[in-house]
């Protein structure tokens, strides 16, 4: 299993930015390796939503199913992997810093299977 983590300040207030990072639909807009996002339902964001997401890793796209486990914005957001063959847990977390926000972005988990040990030290990045 792979853990990382990474923060960066955001020039922008807490609640505009959990309200962009919030909604997975948006991680193609600003993640590097999200090709495609979608809710599999309509409705409010809540615990228990599930969406698809399409990544781009290691030369290949790979789809995964993710379940929403924590919602409490404006502070926190994450996700499980439910369906896929990556077994990872992310999570947002916005903080107020200076005159902006700082964003902390964690995960942890890898690619499952035989080859998950050796796909997930080359390709695993929160």
């Amino acid at each position: 299993m792979a853990v990382g983590e990474r923060s960066i300040h955001i020039e922008r207030p807490p609640d505009e930015v959990f309200a962009f990072v919030g909604d997975a639909a948006n991680n193609p807009r600003w993640r590097s390796n999200a090709v495609r996002t979608e809710w599999l339902d309509d409705g409010p964001m809540r615990v228990g939503r599930v969406g698809r997401q399409t990544s781009h890793v290691l030369g290949r796209d790979w789809g995964v199913e993710a379940e929403l486990v924590e919602w409490d914005p404006p502070r926190l957001v994450a996700w499980r992997t439910v369906q896929g063959p990556i077994d990872v847990r992310s999570r947002f977390r916005v903080e107020p810093d200076g005159t902006g926000s700082r964003l902390t972005i964690g995960a942890e988990g890898g690619f499952t299977g035989p080859l998950g040990p050796l796909l997930t030290r080359r390709g695993f990045t929160p």
